[in-house]
């Protein structure tokens, strides 16, 4: 069993893993930063650290991220070994839906067709009252080397 944020992008709603969701800000003042890749939407203060904010909409290939009155940052951490401190990313997200419960057999493997985003950002469709949702593999979506390449 293993807790989740929905959250959507456009038309589309999408699964995290609780374990990585640090905290869910309102968008406030984003200072852009010249030379970054398109999906880098700019950096914002958050109690004292400079976190660098990516427009998760451009990242999968969806489109920007407009804002609007649902629009929220979601923090998150990419630290994954013990003692692997990583620095928070926020990500740019249209709305967060809600914190859902998922068992094991709720899990699909992700098919090589047929969804929005690049199955090589996806970990699995997990199902929540009948829809199948795709789970972000976070790891790969915010990679710092692919984030430098785009």
């Amino acid at each position: 069993m293993g807790q989740y944020l929905r959250f959507a992008l456009g038309q589309g709603r999408y699964a995290l893993g609780l374990d990585r969701v640090k905290e869910i800000l309102e968008v406030g003042a984003l200072t852009p930063v010249p030379l970054m890749p398109d999906c880098v939407r700019g950096v914002m203060n958050l109690r004292g650290a400079v976190v660098p904010v990516i427009d998760l909409g451009r990242r999968l290939g969806l489109g920007a991220v407009r804002i609007g009155r649902r629009t929220c940052i979601v923090m998150v951490e990419l630290g994954g070994a013990a003692g692997d401190e990583s620095p928070p990313m926020g990500m740019l997200v249209d709305a967060v839906d809600e914190v859902f419960t998922a068992s094991d057999a709720e899990h699909e493997a992700v098919p090589p067709l047929g969804t929005a985003v690049e199955p090589r950002y996806l970990r699995s469709l997990v199902r929540v009252r009948g829809e199948a949702m795709p789970e972000l593999d976070l790891p790969a979506v915010l990679d710092p080397a692919a984030l430098a390449r785009t």
